[in-house]
């Protein structure tokens, strides 16, 4: 690759120019770019890269709903989205022709509503560095953008654990899993455990929380989210004499599909979540784009990484959810 030294404005001005449009994606479909560039087409490769590499680092409840298809696609224009669930229907007529003397049955309905936000943070590329990194054909320096992902990725972590308390759209606002006012919660204690440092309190737990869960007609698979200090607790050795380990039992019951330790969750807490759409899903109206604009002076280029989305937890028509969220663990 040959080496093209600017020496003046003009100069600067045709190497650093390409034919790129502004393009507005309104939906998570794909991870383009969609800018007014002034960077060339490999220097934005590299930027996707490592922001979208980033993007999928420690967040595993993200990942999670992703990888198991749990999202669903929408527009911009859409800033709250509304949902029903209906009510069971009455247990069907049994007869010999057919013909009922009873009213048609017909379900009732309840309406639940969750703003969809947009996330977003900034960074930026010195001019002079952009003209020093070309002038001696070295790639362009990716800190700062895999630091916005990285950003980025950790705030919808927090988003599905603890919501976002701001913004409030019309008396809506983003419940996570460790707030929602439906979710099934209560003390490790009182599931027939206790604190997960003393061996056999984490397999009692969760043994006690899969029938809690089974009795709001939630059966799982679950999967299981807990902090670092108790998921490393259930690793210990158990002193009966089997040779076992809690988190061996506990992998062992049908009803769990995997325990993950997240760095996100506080200590002493877990979260046993139905990974099913008629309990949670991700909405999302615009996909991952990063964004650029320049300084008045033309001394910087300014990037912006965001998206927007919401996560819809959805109680059933009787005010259950299939979410868990243990204390005391």
């Amino acid at each position: 690759m040959a080496t093209q030294i600017v020496h003046t404005p003009d100069e600067m001005n045709a190497l650093i120019s390409n034919s790129r449009r502004p393009r507005f994606h309104a939906n998570a479909r794909d991870n383009d770019v969609a800018v007014n560039s002034v960077l060339l087409r490999r220097e934005w490769e590299a930027l996707d890269a490592e922001i979208i590499g980033s993007y999928r680092q420690r967040t595993n409840i993200v990942a999670d709903l992703r990888g198991a298809g749990l999202t669903t696609n929408t527009t911009l224009a859409e800033m709250i989205n509304t949902w029903r669930v209906g009510s069971e229907r009455r247990r069907p007529d049994v007869t010999m022709d057919g013909r009922s003397r009873v009213d048609q049955d017909r379900s009732e309905f309840k309406t639940h509503s969750v703003p969809i936000p947009i996330v977003s943070t900034a960074y930026e590329i010195g001019m002079r560095e952009l003209m020093a990194s070309r002038a001696v054909g070295s790639d362009i320096d990716t800190y700062e953008a895999t630091e916005a992902g990285q950003a980025l990725a950790e705030e919808w972590e927090h988003m599905v654990i603890d919501g976002f308390s701001e913004p409030v759209v019309q008396g809506f606002q983003v419940y996570g899993m460790t707030n929602h006012p439906d979710r099934e919660t209560d003390t490790a204690s009182n599931y027939g455990g206790g604190d997960f440092g003393t061996l056999g309190n984490g397999y009692s737990a969760i043994l006690g929380a899969i029938r809690t869960m089974a009795g709001l007609r939630y059966f799982g698979p679950f999967n299981v989210y807990i902090a670092n200090t108790q998921y490393h607790e259930l690793l210990e050795y158990q002193d009966d004499g089997t040779g076992d380990v809690q988190m061996n039992r506990i992998l062992a019951l049908p009803q769990i599909n995997n325990v993950k330790v997240n760095d996100f969750i506080d200590d002493g807490e877990l979260l046993m979540v139905q990974m099913d759409s008629r309990v949670l899903d991700l909405r999302s109206a615009m996909g991952m784009e990063n964004r650029q604009w320049d300084h008045p002076d033309g001394s910087a280029v300014f990037f912006k990484v965001m998206e927007a989305m919401t996560l819809r937890l959805k109680p059933d028509y009787r005010g259950n959810l299939g979410v868990l969220h243990m204390t005391g663990c």
